[in-house]
C-alpha cells in the first residue's frame, strides 16, 4: 500500500485530541475511503491505552487517558459480557424509586441491548450495494462504535448526522440511537428529549415512532412522570407492533399507580 503521510499525520492528531469535532468528522469520512487505515487507528489507540494504564498513580493522566483504556479493555467480548452485568446489576439497585410499585418497575426496561435496537444502515449486512452515502457511512461508524463500547464517540458520530441532515429519515434514527444510550448512562432528561425528537419527526406507523414511544415511555417512569409514562406506552400500544404485549402488562401497573378505572385492553 502507498502511503499516505497526510492522512497519517491526521490521525496522529486525531489521537492526541488535537482535531476539532469538524476536522474528527472529515476525517473518518477520510477513513472511509481508505478503510486499510482504520486499523491503523485501531492499533494505535490500543497502543496508547497501554500507556495510560501505566501512569494510573498520576490523577491528571489517569482523567485524560479514561477512554483510551476503556478502547482496550472493550476489545474483549468478555469484558463486555461482564460490563453489561454490571450496568444490569446498578439498574436493577437504583431504579427501585418507589418501593410500593414493585411490579411496575420490574416491567420497566432495565438496559436497553445495543445489538438489537441500535440503527444502522442496510449496506453494513450487504456486500451487494457498492455504494453509500455519507450519511449512511457516519450511521455505521456510529453503530460500530457503540458495539465495540466507544460511547462517546457513538454519540459524537450521531450529533453530526442530526447537524448535518437534519430534515432527513437518517437523523431520526440517529436521535432514536443517541436516546438509547442516554438512556443506559441513566442520563433520563436527555434521553427523553431525544425519544421526543423521535416521535415528533418519525413517520407514522413506522418501527421507529413504535420503538420512540416505547423507549420514552419507559423513560417517564425512571423520572417518575408516570402520566406521562402511561400516554406514550398506550401510543406504543395503539401500535399493536412488537411492543403491544408489553405495553399491555405495563399499562395495566401503570392504571394501579394512577387510580385510574380498570381498563381494557386486547
Amino acid at each position: 500500500m502507498e502511503r499516505d503521510i497526510t492522512l497519517e499525520k491526521k490521525i496522529d492528531a486525531y489521537i492526541k485530541g488535537h482535531l476539532s469535532d469538524d476536522e474528527a468528522l472529515q476525517l473518518w469520512e477520510e477513513l472511509l475511503e481508505h478503510p486499510e487505515y482504520i486499523e491503523l487507528l485501531n492499533t494505535e489507540l490500543g497502543l496508547r491505552s497501554i500507556l495510560y494504564e501505566k501512569e494510573e498513580t498520576d490523577p491528571e493522566k489517569q482523567a485524560t487517558g479514561q477512554e483510551s483504556i476503556i478502547y482496550s479493555l472493550q476489545k474483549s467480548w468478555k469484558w463486555i459480557g461482564a460490563a453489561a452485568a454490571i450496568i444490569i446489576l446498578v439498574f436493577s439497585t437504583n431504579l427501585l424509586q418507589d418501593s410500593d410499585t414493585p411490579s411496575l418497575q420490574s416491567l420497566t426496561i432495565k438496559n436497553i441491548n445495543l445489538s438489537e435496537n441500535l440503527f444502522s444502515a442496510s449496506v453494513l449486512r450487504s456486500v451487494r450495494q457498492p455504494q453509500i452515502d455519507p450519511e449512511d457511512s457516519l450511521l455505521n461508524l456510529g453503530y460500530k462504535a457503540a458495539i465495540d463500547g466507544n460511547l462517546v464517540e457513538a454519540t459524537r458520530l450521531y450529533e453530526a448526522i442530526i447537524a448535518r441532515y437534519p430534515d432527513k429519515p437518517i437523523a431520526v434514527q440517529a436521535y432514536l440511537n443517541k436516546g438509547i444510550i442516554q438512556f443506559n448512562r441513566e442520563a433520563f432528561e436527555e434521553a427523553a428529549t431525544s425519544f421526543q425528537a423521535v416521535v415528533s419527526k418519525a413517520k407514522p406507523e413506522s418501527l421507529t415512532k413504535e420503538k420512540g414511544y416505547w423507549f420514552l415511555g419507559n423513560t417517564y417512569i425512571n423520572l417518575n412522570r408516570l402520566d406521562a409514562a402511561r400516554a406514550a406506552i398506550l401510543e406504543a400500544y395503539k401500535m399493536n407492533g412488537i411492543y403491544h404485549d408489553s405495553a399491555i402488562d405495563l399499562l395495566k401497573e401503570l392504571d394501579k399507580k394512577l387510580g385510574k378505572a380498570d381498563q381494557k385492553y386486547e
